[in-house]
């Protein structure tokens, strides 16, 4: 069982739990989101507490993606610094050497920002995602995504 951090303002739906070598990332969605009159199900709906299929990761250092709406872009990168932040991530970090080269340039398309590297798990259900990183890899993974972040925003100066 790991340790539930309190979320900051600037993380929106993001949340995240400390483990002694990883981290989890979770998203959940906003409540006020969620219609307020209920449609009736149609038999074939997905319940909402059905847990949709996990990314099929064969070791821990495996190369795999994962992805998170564009609007989501700064809460990620301030759920990360919160990761950064915490005693249980330096307690760790000073001991072991941080694994560099490892993430991809990220790509945005159709309003989901999806990165390539090594993801320890992630899964999807109906109304959460969440994806673990191992501390080795949590600081490279902001750096990039801060400067996916500032290209976009140059951009969009133009």
């Amino acid at each position: 069982m790991g340790v539930l951090l309190k979320p900051t303002p600037h993380m929106g739906a993001w949340a995240v739990e400390m483990f002694t070598d990883r981290t989890c990332l979770r998203r959940t969605a906003l409540a006020d989101s969620a219609p307020t009159t209920r449609a009736r199900r149609s038999h074939l709906a997905v319940p909402d507490d059905v847990k949709l299929p996990q990314l099929d990761v064969e070791e821990a250092e495996a190369e795999r993606g994962f992805g998170f709406e564009i609007a989501d872009l700064e809460p990620v990168i301030a759920t990360l610094d919160q990761v950064l932040g915490d005693a249980l991530y330096f307690d760790y970090i000073g001991r072991v050497n941080i694994d560099l080269g490892r993430w991809r340039r990220p790509r945005a398309e159709d309003g989901w920002v999806t990165i390539d590297g090594p993801i320890a798990e992630a899964s999807t259900r109906v109304h959460d995602r969440a994806v673990e990183l191992r501390y080795v890899h949590v600081a490279e993974l902001r750096l990039v995504l801060v400067d996916f972040a500032d290209i976009r925003a140059a951009d969009d100066d133009s």
